[in-house]
């Protein structure tokens, strides 16, 4: 188990599954919260808020776990003070109010009343602007500190994402670049005369949403999520791989 202490109100753990394993754990059991690991996980937050100093009298220590793509686990612990709870709940707060602004029943209405391509366009392009003020709840500005976002990217649930192309080689291509980032469920369907791979992004806690929409903007001719337009693709066009379509994508430039 490597433990760093990252500044004076952030510690990372990883511990490797070989390490769990030794101890009669498993990461889906650290994952789960399962009771066996309530000893390991005592003497795990006793040795960090040692190191961070922390006093349960006057301060919260929050503790957060990802699984790796290896099945090892990160768990982050951050300290935090009344005053690093009141800007959490004044960010947090100042999104909502400007997600309240963005969908009001105006913008609502005028969704509605649209038709066809032009409803489902205006529709995605809403949820798109609400899904960046969401996570503009973790991104961290110059005056906050780093223990924000690692806080915030385990309760960052999977997302569904549908990248268009207009030819094979373009997603080909795309699957190449993006092949190395923990996607799950990938699939290319056609219509038409353009290709559509869909797939579900896992939340790693690092910057795999950015990457993926940089490979997007390179690649693709537009990267939705969690669009309807998924569902309209999903029912209505020719799925022509099934199953780890980015990987038989790839496979294809090294033909």
């Amino acid at each position: 188990m490597v433990i760093v202490k990252m500044n004076n109100t952030t510690v990372e753990c990883s511990i490797a599954a070989s390490e769990l394993r030794e101890i009669g754990l498993t990461p889906e059991a650290i994952m789960n919260g399962e009771k066996k690991t309530v000893p390991f996980m005592a003497q795990l937050n006793r040795e960090v808020g040692e190191q961070l100093g922390y006093n349960p009298e006057t301060e919260v220590l929050m503790m957060s776990k990802n699984m790796m793509m290896d099945g090892s686990v990160r768990i982050f612990a951050i300290k935090m003070s009344n005053e690093d709870i009141q800007k959490s709940a004044d960010r947090i707060r100042g999104s909502a109010e400007a997600i309240l602004r963005e969908m009001t029943q105006e913008r609502v209405d005028s969704i509605k009343a649209k038709t066809g391509f032009d409803k489902g366009q205006a529709l995605n392009e809403m949820i798109g602007h609400v899904s960046e003020l969401i996570e503009q709840i973790y991104d961290q500005d110059e005056e906050q500190d780093p223990q924000i976002e690692a806080m915030a990217k385990p309760i960052v649930n999977t997302e569904k994402y549908m990248a268009r192309f207009k030819d094979i080689n373009s997603a080909a291509r795309f699957a190449k670049v993006s092949y190395s980032l923990p996607i799950t469920g990938s699939k290319l369907y056609k219509e038409n005369d353009e290709y559509f791979v869909t797939l579900v992004l896992e939340p790693d806690g690092e910057n795999a949403v950015y990457d993926l929409r940089r490979c997007g903007l390179e690649y693709a001719e537009e990267l939705m999520m969690n669009s309807p337009e998924q569902t309209h693709v999903e029912e209505t066009a020719k799925c022509i791989i099934k199953e780890d379509a980015l990987l038989h994508l790839k496979d294809m430039l090294a033909k």
